[in-house]
């Protein structure tokens, strides 16, 4: 079999006729067992489900799941009509909706039409390039404090500690607020929150507040927890009287043309940016690290660029533009093990791209994961090669070929933010640490919410360079 280097031509998708036009073609179906359909395999290995539908089906391909149809689609052109081009014609699914909506209510992640366009409004200063990379030295001196908190030789779980960082860093930044006695309390209300709104995908019909079950209540704890520490961020901000110049202040204050935000909307803003802003980002971070620790010459040649361009120095945003492998290695990690892994859209009304027929409110489900594993968009898919990202690279692949933040008009608006973030604390680590992972220890991976590595964590040994700047003394 012909193995394709990374500079091969990549094989196209499916191509139009002579005048541009495709054909009306069958939707290709998985019928599944009969009324549930594909229900069980998906709930079993969502991961492996979605990529064998694929490789079985084709680009894109309908089954049932949960007693509704779920459209799965891996054509790039496709995916760049859905986010792009007709991004209009598109809303997130009643489906998704229905899972958020108890945690993060109508905010700007779950919101649609003009309730969104406002919050979105709201919110998008708060992520203006130049307000993002004043955030950067906090960035750096949270990421410095939890380096300097390790000693040499000792166990660490790297997705507990990044995500705490991750939440330190968010209430530093975009609260102005000290979150460190917060973040264990949102790191247990995620893992709860994340675990069982994905058991709720599963549910024909919406587990009402009040129900009575173990699981249900365990929801509605971890919320009210996370409710809680925004309540007090919210009263304190309040009680201050003044805007402090980071969003929750600017959320709390800000008017347009129809007043400030409700309650309820500033309580679901302020739910998604906790949501948002911290979790899927430390798990973006917490599979770079994994990814260097089984790479080491990945991890020794990053090491090199920070070592050469920064010293012993603290990494500061102005270094970024001189070390390229910094953003190659986060742009390869967001390929290989994206932590959104999935997004899903819907119709607004019957619709045909490329010949297939999308009925109005079908559930279309779009997965970052498996577009990065074919090889007609990435040669070699399963090797872990960040050299890959150069510029002719990036402008050679197909639109909707590589959307770790999805695209268009519901692009994350974090985006920037997020980037900046993965590039200082990779940075900042690999200065002082060489990735290494327990003695045989490998992760479970684990589609909820985010890609995480579940309960058993990250779990690797703490070794510091022999000239690191941070190395205790």
């Amino acid at each position: 079999m012909h193995v394709q280097s990374a500079e091969s031509p990549r094989p196209s998708h499916a191509a139009p006729s002579a005048d541009g036009t495709y054909p009306n073609r069958p939707m290709p179906t998985r019928k599944g067992k009969p009324v549930i359909g594909s229900t069980i395999e998906f709930q079993k290995d969502q991961l492996g489900f979605v990529q064998k539908i694929h490789e079985e089906y084709g680009d894109v391909v309908k089954t049932s799941i949960s007693l509704m149809d779920w459209y799965f689609v891996r054509d790039p052109e496709i995916i760049h009509e859905i986010n792009v081009r007709q991004a209009k014609t598109f809303v997130k699914p009643a489906l998704a909706k229905r899972i958020w909506k108890l945690f993060l209510g109508d905010g700007v992640l779950t919101a649609d039409g003009e309730v969104w366009k406002r919050q979105h409004d709201l919110i998008k200063p708060g992520f203006h390039r130049h307000r993002v990379e004043a955030y950067g030295p906090i960035m750096v001196e949270y990421a410095q404090q939890m380096v300097q908190s390790f000693t040499d030789g000792e166990p660490r779980d790297m997705r507990h500690e990044i995500n705490n960082l991750a939440i330190r860093v968010l209430g530093r930044t975009l609260f102005a607020a000290d979150m460190d006695s917060s973040a264990d309390t949102v790191y247990n209300a995620m893992h709860d929150i994340s675990e069982i709104l994905v058991e709720h995908i599963n549910l024909p019909l919406p587990t009402p507040r009040w129900w009575p079950s173990k699981s249900n209540r365990r929801k509605i704890d971890a919320i009210e927890a996370i409710e809680g520490v925004l309540k007090r961020l919210i009263a304190d901000r309040r009680c201050e009287g003044t805007d402090a110049g980071d969003l929750l202040s600017h959320l709390i204050f800000a008017r347009d043309q129809d007043g400030g935000l409700s309650e309820a909307q500033l309580r679901d803003n302020g739910m998604t940016l906790i949501f948002a802003g911290h979790e899927t980002t430390a798990h973006a971070m917490t599979w770079a690290w994994y990814l260097l620790a089984k790479h080491p010459e990945v991890a020794e040649k990053l090491y090199q660029e920070v070592h050469s361009v920064c010293g012993d120095q603290p990494v500061n945003v102005e270094h970024l533009e001189q070390m390229p492998y910094v953003s190659q290695v986060m742009k390869e990690s967001l390929r290989f093990l994206p932590s959104v892994w999935a997004f899903m859209r819907a119709p607004t009304e019957d619709i045909t791209i490329k010949g297939f027929t999308f009925p109005k409110g079908a559930a279309i489900f779009i997965s970052p994961y498996v577009l990065g594993r074919d090889p007609r968009n990435h040669p070699n898919p399963e090797q872990f090669t960040p050299e890959r990202w150069t510029r002719e690279y990036e402008r050679g692949l197909p639109k909707g070929a590589y959307v770790p933040f999805a695209a268009g008009p519901r692009v994350c608006a974090g985006q920037g933010f997020a980037q900046m973030e993965m590039k200082l604390l990779l940075a900042t680590f690999v200065q002082n640490l060489v990735p290494t992972l327990a003695d045989g220890f490998e992760p479970d991976m684990v589609p909820e919410l985010s890609m995480h590595p579940g309960k058993r964590g990250l779990q690797c040994k703490v070794v510091f360079r022999d000239n690191a700047p941070l190395k205790p003394r």
